[in-house]
């Protein structure tokens, strides 16, 4: 006697198919980027030219505040949890997603501070390491606590963007 499934185990199955495929796509587009910049002669774990450095500085800033404002909304989204286990499910993939884009663009803006090291504070540059840091742990993290444990990051993460844009300001 063959197995059945109902609609929603087939819909959760082409969902979680789906999610497999596109992380699978976004990884490769990962290793493109970087091959592509590498090829361009830029390498973040290498000192880098200041105006190279402040241009792509100014950029991640923005890009970094608007991935954290995302990953806020979603994740006060998910304390409702009025939502149905689909929506559930694509809604921490998508906060997972999130959280490994800020996790690759606080080590890329951790590398690239230091090329600007002593000009900058040592401490910022100290931040976005420990940011670096603590957003892989999350990444890790099978916690209970890690609705509670993103919304802390996220705090503090908001905290350097904006302090990354004011010192890049009077840089």
């Amino acid at each position: 006697m063959e197995p059945t499934f109902s609609d929603n185990d087939r819909a959760e199955a082409a969902v979680w198919q789906a999610m497999v495929l596109f992380s699978t796509l976004s990884t490769a587009a990962d290793v493109w980027h970087q091959a592509r910049e590498r090829r361009a002669g830029r390498d973040p774990s290498m000192q880098e030219e200041t105006p190279f450095v402040r241009s792509f500085l100014r950029e991640a800033a923005g890009t970094l505040q608007a991935a954290l404002m995302q990953l806020q909304a979603s994740r006060i989204q998910s304390e409702r949890g009025e939502e149905e286990a689909i929506a559930g499910l694509v809604r921490r993939y998508n906060e997972l997603m999130l959280l490994r884009q800020i996790e690759q663009l606080l080590h890329v803006i951790h590398q690239r501070l230091l090329s600007l090291y002593p000009a900058i504070s040592e401490d910022l540059a100290e931040t976005a390491r420990v940011l670096h840091s603590d957003s892989h742990l999350l990444l890790e993290s099978e916690s209970d606590m890690f609705l509670e444990d993103l919304g802390f990051f996220v705090h503090q993460a908001l905290v350097f963007a904006g302090d990354l844009h004011r010192v890049l300001q009077g840089y």
